[in-house]
């Protein structure tokens, strides 16, 4: 099976393909809903707390991560996968609806709430699609449907952002909560019914009820490679916080107004996903087809070497945009789509469990340990220069480079 069109030949392939394209269409609306809450948050954060203060948020998103992966954790025990999913995406719609409502009375508080959520919520419910669909799909399976299904969630978020940049300035920054919240239903509905086509992923009876806990976190010692994944994220997000944190700063100097500041980052997020988009299609099935996935995974932190240390020489605001853009396309697309290959062969608490800690916990800790750690630099009275920030960001782009070569070392997978 090594094209789509191939695999669509094949009764398994047409089954298949029914249940990880409603899966992608669900995370479409998802990510649309996402695009919607993105920017107005960090604007709204911005206008009422300031940019300066965002590394002190960040630092709280991993307290709020292990408080709702371990949530989701007990929920996955009591009612299984589909339902979990629902309840993360109903009470995520509750949250933005709510917030929205209070936005007028609130102080700076709920700014701060908001972008610590934001943070938060999305990685965990992205992460549990991809349990579902690394739970229906066998390894060839994978390399065909990955790029596709995850340009449906590209197409979503380029719809959302150009949504988004094109009626911020008539309808203000704020509605586009209360807008995040309401899409977020028919994306329930579609995961929903992806569930019903494809059966609900059942885990074996020694796994079943969270007998091995609820996040069954020895699977990280016993899986080198979920735990070199894990390492690889920690990395990678380092360097995503450090590009953040510079693009940030650049776009609060050139841009002082509120719904300016929204409409340009919704504009540069909808460059990623347009990006991002023409990646899953048109290049990552290639890309998967005919080349190793250790070349896939190891040019891509070579590129960001190159991009980091570009922007440490030429600072400007085009340069970290670009840099920053470039490095969220490939991991939305390239980067995503070889790597989740890496969990199909594993069982059902590895892809549900140790997956939210290892991609989902790992993705936001990192980004507040560096947050934890430029805070306490701040406090201290020392100066982070705007250097600062693309040197972290070739640091760990070489970490993540020397960890690739023993994550795709040829080894005999184990069960666990």
């Amino acid at each position: 099976m090594s094209t789509l069109l191939e695999a669509l030949k094949t009764e398994r392939g047409r089954h298949v393909a029914a249940a990880v394209f409603l899966a992608g269409l669900s995370a479409m609306f998802l990510f649309c809903g996402y695009e919607f809450v993105r920017s107005p948050v960090e604007a709204i954060f911005m206008d009422r707390v300031g940019a300066e203060y965002k590394p002190y948020a960040i630092a709280c998103v991993p307290v709020m991560m292990g408080v709702m992966i371990y949530g989701y954790g007990r929920l996955l025990s009591a009612v299984g996968a589909k339902k979990a999913m629902a309840a993360s995406m109903l009470g995520s719609a509750v949250f933005f609806a709510l917030a929205w409502t209070m936005l007028g009375a609130a102080g700076r508080w709920l700014a701060f709430l908001l972008l610590v959520f934001k943070e938060s919520y999305v990685v965990i419910i992205s992460e549990q699609y991809w349990s579902f669909i690394n739970s229906v799909l066998k390894d060839d399976e994978g390399k065909v449907f990955n790029g596709p299904v995850a340009g449906l969630g590209a197409l979503g978020s380029l719809v959302g952002g150009w949504t988004l940049s094109r009626y911020v300035m008539n309808l203000g920054t704020d509605k586009f909560l209360l807008f995040g919240a309401v899409i977020i239903i028919p994306a329930l509905l579609l995961f929903w019914n992806a569930c019903e086509k494809a059966g609900e992923p059942k885990p074996a009876a020694d796994e079943a009820g969270g007998r091995k806990g609820h996040l069954h976190l020895s699977i990280l010692m016993e899986n080198r490679t979920v735990l070199f994944i894990a390492f690889i994220i920690f990395s990678a997000q380092v360097v995503a916080t450090a590009l953040d944190l510079r693009w940030t700063q650049l776009v609060q100097d050139f841009i002082p107004l509120k719904d300016a500041r929204t409409a340009y980052m919704s504009q540069f997020w909808m460059n990623v996903n347009i990006f991002s988009f023409s990646m899953q299609f048109l290049l990552t099935p290639l890309l998967l087809r005919y080349i190793p996935r250790r070349g896939i995974l190891t040019s891509i932190p070579a590129v960001h070497i190159a991009t980091c240390a570009l922007l440490f020489f030429y600072p400007s605001l085009a340069l970290a945009s670009g840099a920053f853009l470039l490095f969220k396309g490939m991991d939305y697309s390239i980067f995503r789509a070889s790597k989740e290959t890496l969990y199909i062969p594993f069982s059902y608490d590895t892809r549900y469990r140790a997956k939210q800690v290892a991609d989902a916990f790992t993705y936001r800790f990192a980004k507040g340990v560096t947050g934890t750690w430029i805070s306490a630099m701040k406090a201290a009275g020392a100066m982070v220069a705007p250097t600062f920030y693309p040197a972290l960001g070739v640091v760990f782009s070489g970490a993540w480079l020397a960890m690739s070569f023993p994550l795709t070392a040829k080894r005999e997978q184990p069960a666990g």
